[in-house]
């Protein structure tokens, strides 16, 4: 039998610890991002700003040496990931690549807009910066550079388009889930982008890392293929392979493959030094595949929970519960544990609950994380760490002072603020509705991945 592409999708899932839902309605099957503008992200600031994705007349703004430390701007980009767009800002400007900051990393298959600092006065040159995928909009002073995490969230405008049955024909299932959604939640899954949509292998990546297994790192990174690559990709992969001269490989090397080709110019120089190779990779990307590993076993721990039949937006006893700073928002650190209706505090945190002002959370493994500080969790983490055959020390490793482990917490559930349903344009002849398109507009805190709550709408085979 054939495998459609449906089913090698969730296969993938699988592999990324991805495999469980919240939700019972029936799946609303569709295409997701037919084009490019079925995907728009706003990232929301602290102060709850939303960003625009259109261009914006500059503010007549001067810079005060005295008092300003950096240029801050909004980049709109598409079809470009936000290292790549960092990067080309960076030889741009030409400054170091750590001159340039971001607050969060958005989808490389999106309209997105976000905020971004440059060290310095560069306004102007900012002003005459022309790309197709880079649009810079908003330019003006700023007292501090912006700092990895600060940003509220993200605000999502999404196309689900050529769906089987017309938009009247599921008006009544997808009031269904926007209730079962604004119950229970979704599972607060690190989405596919964090481990590759076209080749879902940075937590394989970054495990080498962990263990300094430095040759398969590179291996895993140059060589493997995934069925969701382009053909010509996974040609061109194979003749690397099989190659013995990487020095002749290089004087065609084809367009894309940015990072692979910054790996292969250091095993130019020696073919053996494959850590060297590794850490040619620019630093935030080296950080974001070693982290995806914790982000897997983090998924693992979630979808097990799931297949025990205990709830996720419900706490059972031995939870850890974090206080909620507001509504539907991040997690703070004031914590709880719950324990099952007898302890003192199980009312007010059930009250919590109730008032979508509490949520459970879960370790993010690291060097420092105390796993008999969530009961509830705590064999899971054993079982998933025995399967992977890897052990918590590993976590801190010879580049800790670069690249810091130490372990964090995360919700294990989650609610998008603002949902909304409607049925879509049809795209180029609006504004004509489409009969088997449907539109969703929602907010989702740091760290959330839109594309987990389309999952749950969306629905795959087991």
């Amino acid at each position: 039998m054939e495998t459609s592409h449906q089913d090698i999708n969730e296969k993938q899932r699988k592999r990324c610890g991805i495999s469980g839902y919240t939700t019972s309605t029936t799946p609303i099957n569709g295409i997701l991002k037919s084009e490019i503008s079925d995907f728009i992200v706003r990232e929301i600031t602290l102060s709850g700003e939303i960003l625009s994705t259109h261009e914006k007349e500059m503010a007549n703004t001067h810079f005060n040496p005295r008092r300003d430390k950096a240029t801050i701007f909004t980049v709109i980009k598409k079809k470009m990931d936000t290292i790549l767009a960092s990067k080309t800002l960076a030889e741009y400007l030409h400054v170091p690549p750590n001159h340039i900051k971001w607050a969060g990393i958005k989808d490389h298959t999106a309209i997105t807009a976000q905020r971004f600092t440059v060290r310095g006065n560069r306004m102007n040159d900012l002003k005459n910066f022309k790309h197709n995928n880079i649009t810079i909009t908003n330019i003006r002073p700023a007292k501090e550079e912006i700092e990895l995490g600060k940003l509220w969230g993200n605000n999502f405008t999404i196309n689900l388009r050529n769906i089987h049955e017309e938009y009247q024909e599921i008006e009544g299932t997808l009031a269904e889930w926007t209730e079962q959604i604004n119950t229970y939640g979704f599972p607060n899954y690190f989405g596919m982008q964090r481990f590759g949509q076209h080749r879902p292998n940075s937590h394989k990546v970054g495990r080498y890392a962990f263990l300094g297994q430095f040759k398969e790192a590179c291996e895993e990174f140059l060589y493997q293929i995934y069925p969701k690559e382009y053909e010509e990709n996974k040609q061109f992969r194979e003749k690397l392979r099989e190659t013995s001269n990487l020095s002749e490989v290089l004087k065609n090397w084809p367009r894309g493959f940015h990072y692979e080709k910054l790996i292969v110019n250091k095993l130019v120089q020696n073919q053996e030094d494959f850590q060297s190779a590794f850490f040619a990779l620019p630093t935030p990307l080296v950080n974001l595949v070693m982290s995806s590993f914790q982000s897997y076993i983090f998924n693992q721990a979630i979808s097990k929970r799931i297949s025990q039949g205990h709830p996720l937006s419900q706490p059972i006893s031995g939870d850890l519960v974090s206080i909620l700073m507001e509504p539907k928002g991040h997690p703070s650190l004031i914590t709880y544990k719950y324990e099952g209706g007898k302890g003192w505090n199980d009312a007010t945190i059930l009250k919590a609950f109730k008032h979508e002002r509490a949520t459970i959370i879960a370790p993010i493994l690291g060097h420092k994380t105390k796993l008999t500080d969530y009961p509830a969790f705590e064999p899971i983490y054993k079982n998933i760490l025995e399967e992977e055959n890897f052990e918590m020390n590993q976590f801190n490793h010879q580049y800790s002072r670069i690249f810091s482990f130490d372990g964090t917490f995360r919700p294990i559930f989650n609610k998008p603020s603002s949902l909304k349903i409607s049925q879509a344009y049809i795209t180029n002849k609006y504004p004509e509705l489409d009969p088997h398109g449907i539109k969703l507009e929602f907010s989702l805190p740091k760290g959330t991945y839109a594309t987990v709550l389309l999952r749950e709408l969306r629905k795959y085979k087991k």
